[in-house]
């Protein structure tokens, strides 16, 4: 708390514009990736346009409170070393505000045009980039980038892997049965607590403290 004051007092001008650029990005992101949550839904007619838009509000809202700590502790401190900044905390918020404001801009802006963008690449790309502008000794996590880069390479091949299986699954189970219909709601249970079950597995290994700890009986 101390070294947040620190902050503060010496670029409270910065550290006041990074509570709007950071709901910029915030609003930019959360308008871009709904369509990944909702648009296969409402393409195939099980949701409306305004269904899909209050529930994935509530879902994107619960998810940044959950597991958002999460992720932005491992952008902030998973690409470059925030200790290198001890010496000029200015210079730290400086890095941030612009990576905020690079990233909500861009992602914004190529949300409203339709083009693809990711705003992490974009937060992480431009967390790297003002690092190195900023000639900060031993400031970039070498190791840390390298593993985000490895990650960016391989989810793609680990969707395509996943996205198959559930393809294959659903064609054998439902599509490619002589009535689809039936097999669907005879299925259908099966299939969403798959679903269900993947949820979660991924919330008990990723989820906050206090989830893991209440699923694993350990005291809060």
């Amino acid at each position: 708390r101390d070294a947040c004051m620190a902050v503060v007092a010496t670029a409270g001008w910065a550290a006041a514009l990074a509570y709007p650029a950071a709901s910029l990005l915030a609003l930019a992101n959360g308008a871009n990736d709904i369509c990944n949550s909702v648009g296969t839904a409402v393409g195939a007619g099980a949701l409306t346009m305004r269904q899909a838009l209050v529930l994935g509000c509530i879902a994107e809202a619960i998810g940044a409170v959950t597991i958002g700590p999460f992720v932005a502790q491992s952008i902030a401190s998973g690409q470059i070393h925030v200790a290198a900044f001890a010496g000029s905390p200015r210079t730290f918020v400086l890095l941030m505000l612009s990576s905020l404001l690079g990233a909500g801009i861009s992602t914004l802006l190529a949300t409203l045009y339709g083009a693809p963008i990711s705003a992490t690449h974009g937060i992480v790309s431009g967390i790297v980039t003002v690092a190195l502008l900023s000639g900060t000794h031993g400031a970039l996590d070498l190791g840390g980038i390298g593993f985000t880069l490895l990650g960016w390479a391989a989810s793609p091949l680990a969707g395509l892997a996943a996205g198959f299986a559930v393809s294959l699954l659903v064609h054998r189970l439902v599509l490619g049965t002589r009535s689809p219909a039936a097999a669907a709601a005879k299925r259908q249970p099966l299939l969403l607590a798959l679903i269900a079950s993947l949820s979660f597995l991924f919330l008990l290994l990723k989820g906050p403290v206090f989830l893991r700890r209440r699923v694993a009986g350990r005291p809060l």
